[in-house]
């Protein structure tokens, strides 16, 4: 039996990394899937691939700093599937400077991104969902929601956000069926962790000691996150709601 068969799912920032691995991951275990990002033509080679595999997908670029574009996403889903079982907020951007390095419009579109895009996408998702019934919601926060990291204040403390947002909402929200959890992922090798490190004076180098860094001594994989993710969605876990969910080889259990 298919996990998520019929269950009618809006992953934002689908295209890479984690998104991907969870946008692939869902549909093979039977999702509808609208899938939301900046990068068009990674989305459409996604769609494409979910399509060819025998999945079901609709991909809508769109930027979730922008309300109409959130609404345009979940409108997309709903006239579509005729509901919305699944919001997987996962879209994100990093930050990684010191907070007197950083202005106010990099603090402003970090937060617009990073979380004032999942209070608003959770804001118009819950009315349909308490419509229904029920559903879940799940939101990628980072390791640096549970502990922090240097250079990096602005970032922590979105992620630190949107653990207590995913919280919140699951005690107001328990009684009406809908589960809200926060993934955690540690150090993903990723696209944007790659990015990262080329930005490094030596990137082979940084990329050696993230891996040297991790209790487990490599780095997370996006699949092993989807995993996660699959799980925390589905009703294998029914009973598991308010939860920020380390992906992080130990990382947080220092």
């Amino acid at each position: 039996m298919k996990r998520l068969k019929s269950k009618s799912v809006l992953i934002t920032g689908a295209a890479r990394g984690i998104g991907r691995a969870c946008a692939l991951k869902f549909a093979q275990e039977g999702a509808r899937l609208v899938l939301m990002d900046v990068h068009e033509e990674e989305l459409a080679d996604l769609v494409g691939e979910i399509g060819e595999e025998g999945g079901r997908a609709l991909g809508l670029e769109g930027d979730v700093s922008k309300p109409e574009h959130q609404q345009a996403a979940i409108d997309l889903c709903l006239d579509s599937y005729g509901s919305v079982d699944i919001l997987f907020c996962n879209a994100g951007i990093n930050l990684p400077k010191k907070l007197t390095e950083t202005s106010d419009a990099e603090i402003a579109h970090l937060f617009a991104v990073n979380v004032t895009s999942i209070m608003q996408a959770a804001r118009y998702t819950l009315p349909i969902m308490q419509r229904q019934g029920g559903g879940v919601m799940l939101f990628t926060a980072s390791k640096t929601g549970l502990v922090a990291q240097e250079d990096s204040p602005v970032y922590c403390a979105s992620k630190g956000a949107v653990v207590l947002l995913a919280k919140a909402l699951a005690l107001d929200y328990a009684k009406e069926n809908i589960r809200v959890n926060a993934l955690c992922p540690g150090i993903i090798d990723t696209p944007m962790l790659q990015q990262f490190a080329d930005n490094m004076p030596d990137p082979k180098g940084a990329m050696k000691s993230y891996s040297a860094a991790q209790p487990m001594g490599r780095l997370g994989t996006a699949e092993e996150c989807a995993d996660a993710a699959l799980w925390l969605v589905s009703d294998e876990s029914s009973f598991i709601t308010g939860v920020a969910l380390p992906v992080d080889g130990g990382f947080t259990a220092a």
